[in-house]
């Protein structure tokens, strides 16, 4: 009796320490195999002008595929293709809507660049650890990109040139591609332990710093679940004189599921708040806007 006793003693601390065990996270890709993200979000945008309020709600939603091509110890090289970038805004001041899958007009020039950008295939290099580490082809992905340039008319040059730098700068693809490789940690770690990651965010002539918490919540059938906390602060532009500028703060708390065999995302939601003041010069005179932003967002592996 009293081994049996001792025996069951030392299986469940078999258990205890094995449940407590460390683990390593890393990215393991299969080369040649496409991997395919589709993210959805929602914004509830509400600004305010001379004491006016005006609200509009933005929906977005893109699918990228991405392959491994070739890695080299701790170094991937990946390349990205955005299959479908699709956008929706509405507000009492106008309607728009894009689909870089629908065939744009010759004269939606902005819309044709799109098309282009969903044609093309960009290549990063990002570490098995999710540090992203820079773009292979950034500007021969570019230049076919802005090939678009050459049947705009002279009148209309200036203001799609702005336009379109502000759509394919380089922060901005970074801004698109990061946040999907940036929450595994760098030790290994077990159930409860913390760790912090930092990640730019750029878009719309505006940047910003997100840094975040992530907790390792558990393991169960080799799926891993993240719990995340995030804040948001913007950052001061780099451009001399800018048009706009922002001093916007935020948080956001995040559950994720991530596939232990290869690291990758297979399902996240994500929601936030945020608020500040926007920044608009315009002909000497500068305009500040309240602005506050209530979102939430998802990401579901569908290959």
């Amino acid at each position: 009796m009293k081994n049996s006793v001792l025996a069951i003693a030392f299986i469940f601390i078999c258990f205890s320490i094995f449940a407590q065990s460390n683990i390593s996270l890393k990215f393991n890709l299969q080369k040649g195999k496409v991997n395919q993200l589709k993210s959805i979000s929602k914004q509830n945008i509400q600004n305010t002008y001379n004491g006016t309020p005006y609200n509009s709600v933005v929906n977005t939603s893109s699918v990228v595929s991405f392959t491994l091509i070739s890695q080299d110890n701790d170094q991937m090289k990946i390349e990205f293709l955005f299959d479908t970038i699709q956008s929706k805004t509405s507000s009492s001041m106008a309607n728009k809507e894009t689909n870089s899958a629908k065939p744009a007009k010759s004269k939606e020039y902005l819309e044709r660049m799109l098309n282009k950008f969903s044609a093309e295939k960009i290549i990063a290099k990002i570490s098995t650890s999710g540090k992203f580490i820079g773009f292979e082809n950034y500007k021969a992905f570019r230049d076919k990109i802005m090939q678009v340039m050459d049947s705009v008319p002279d009148n209309k040059r200036d203001q799609i040139q702005k336009q379109a730098d502000m759509l394919l700068k380089e922060s901005s693809l970074r801004t698109m591609i990061e946040p999907l490789f940036a929450y595994l940690p760098e030790n290994p770690v077990k159930q409860g332990d913390k760790w912090e990651t930092t990640v730019s965010q750029s878009g719309g002539g505006m940047s910003a710093m997100m840094f975040n918490t992530f907790t390792l919540e558990g393991v169960e059938n080799d799926q891993i679940q993240l719990s995340e906390k995030s804040e948001l602060e913007s950052i001061p532009s780099t451009e001399p004189n800018p048009m706009m500028s922002s001093d916007i703060k935020g948080t956001s708390t995040a559950n994720m599921t991530i596939d232990k065999k290869t690291g990758l995302i297979l399902k996240s939601s994500v929601k936030g708040h945020s608020e500040g003041i926007i920044t608009i010069k315009n002909q000497g005179n500068e305009i500040k806007m309240p602005m506050v932003v209530d979102s939430q967002s998802e990401i579901i592996k569908v290959k």
